[in-house]
C-alpha cells in the first residue's frame, strides 16, 4: 500500500511538472499566438492583421524595401497580368507571382517584395489592395489604434500586388488613407508582408 501511494504521489508530481513548464501530454510545444503590433514569427516583422485566435495573420517588413519604385518595368505598356490579381486579403502573395510570372516580366514591385529575406524567409510578398488597406488601418491610421505609428511608413504611396486595369494598378496613400487606380509607371514606395 505504502509502494502504491509513492508511485501514484511519483506520477502526480510528474504531471504537474509537465503543465507547469507548458509541455502538453502530445510532446509538442504549446502554440504562439500574435496580436496586431507585435513582433511576427519572422522575428522581424510587425504583426498587422490575425486570425484563428492569433495562431495566423499577415507580419510587414520592418522597413521599406524600395522608396521609389513602378509598379512593373515598361509601366502600361507592360503585358497584362489579364485579370489574374485580386484585391482580397489572402491573395496578395498570388498576385505577386502572376505578376513575375508574365512571359515579359522584366522587374516590378511584386519581384522586389519577393526578393526580400527579412528574418532568413523567403516568403514575403507584395500585399493586395485590401490587405495593404488593413496596414493602413491597424499600424497607420491616427483614430484611436494603439499602434499607431508603428512600423515607421511614410506619409505617401505604397503599391498593392491588385491589378486594376491594363494600364493601372491600386495603391494607397499613408497620409489619409485613399486609395486609388494609378498608371503602373508611378513611383511609389514599396513594403513586402508575409502569411503566418
Amino acid at each position: 500500500m505504502k509502494k502504491e501511494k509513492s508511485i501514484i504521489l511519483g506520477l502526480l508530481i510528474a504531471a504537474s511538472l509537465l503543465l507547469a513548464t507548458g509541455c502538453d501530454m502530445g510532446g509538442g510545444t504549446p502554440a504562439v499566438t500574435y496580436a496586431i503590433g507585435d513582433t511576427g514569427p519572422s522575428g522581424v516583422g510587425i504583426v498587422f492583421y490575425v486570425t484563428d485566435g492569433g495562431l495566423h495573420g499577415l507580419e510587414a517588413a520592418p522597413s521599406d524595401q524600395s522608396t521609389s519604385q513602378v509598379w512593373i518595368e515598361g509601366g502600361s505598356t507592360q503585358t497584362t497580368v489579364n485579370g489574374n490579381t485580386s484585391t482580397a486579403i489572402g491573395t496578395g502573395l498570388a498576385n505577386s507571382n502572376a505578376i513575375i510570372d508574365q512571359a515579359e516580366h522584366t522587374g516590378s514591385a511584386a519581384q522586389v517584395c519577393r526578393n526580400y529575406t527579412g528574418g532568413g524567409l523567403n516568403d514575403w510578398f507584395l500585399p493586395s489592395k485590401d490587405e495593404l488597406d488593413l496596414i493602413w488601418d491597424n499600424l497607420v491610421n491616427d483614430g484611436t489604434n494603439s499602434n499607431n505609428g508603428v512600423g515607421g511608413f511614410d506619409e505617401s504611396n505604397y503599391w498593392s500586388s491588385s491589378e486594376g486595369n491594363s494600364s493601372n494598378a491600386w495603391s494607397q496613400t499613408f497620409l489619409i488613407g485613399l486609395q486609388g487606380s494609378v498608371s503602373k509607371d508611378n513611383l511609389r514606395r514599396v513594403r513586402a508582408v508575409r502569411a503566418f
